[in-house]
């Protein structure tokens, strides 16, 4: 094995500042990562593993479009050589990718979505990472509720419904307050920003399409129209 073929190197090239360097190094992980055969090692020491995610949220977190994005991409090679066993991680990865949900950038947005969503499909089932992701609909920064809202939509759409034994679950939640109250709330302030208004108006849609009367008859009890 080559001095550099190891997760001991790629830790200690993870916390450098450098952002070419990080750009190069990424990409080497990404590789590194994909092939089993070389990365038998990924698994093995616990505490550099929770090191190397601790400090991949802070390539998610940079200033540096190249290197959130890169982030965004080692993680979810963590997510396809691990699956069930990232689940541990999602604690911490997961609310910086609700921070990355109020990018300015489209790309950074639709990556972080996507890697919520392939969270959902392999490490774990949908209403475990709505739990970390509940939060964002609080979030000080308006693009992050939207994208919360967003998300929303989209778990509906495309994961969910292949997977009929994840279904019971997350229908009890969207039934409850657990959902739909945050998403009320962001509909009946009138000061937020209109595009915040109309996802979470449109995530309330799309869950009164998957739940049914429910959700009604809870907007009913706030004195908010159903229509």
């Amino acid at each position: 094995m080559e001095d550099h073929d190891n997760m001991d190197y790629f830790y200690q090239q993870l916390v450098q500042k450098d952002v070419s360097r990080r750009i190069q190094v990424g990409q080497e992980l990404i590789d590194y990562l994909n092939d089993p055969q070389r990365s038998a090692d990924v698994e093995q020491d616990k505490p550099r593993l929770d090191k190397t995610v601790d400090e991949l949220t802070g390539w998610v977190n940079s200033s540096n479009f190249k290197v959130v994005l890169l982030g965004i991409d080692i993680c979810g090679a963590f997510v396809d050589r691990m699956g069930e066993r990232f689940k541990g991680y999602l604690g911490t990865v997961v609310p910086a990718l609700v921070d990355r949900l109020g990018d300015s950038k489209d790309q950074v947005r639709e990556n972080s979505q996507t890697l919520i969503l392939r969270c959902m499909e392999q490490t774990a089932v949908p209403m475990y990472v709505w739990e970390r992701l509940i939060p964002g609909f609080k979030h000080k920064n308006f693009r992050s509720r939207e994208g919360v809202c967003l998300c929303l939509c989209a778990t509906l759409a495309t994961v969910a419904p292949h997977d009929r034994n994840l279904l019971p679950p997350f229908n009890q939640s969207l039934s409850t307050h657990t959902l739909v109250r945050p998403m009320i709330l962001e509909t009946s302030h009138s000061y937020l920003q209109s595009w915040v208004r109309e996802a979470s108006t449109t995530a309330l849609v799309d869950v009164y399409r998957y739940v049914g009367e429910r959700v009604r008859q809870d907007l009913a009890k706030r004195g908010l129209p159903a229509a």
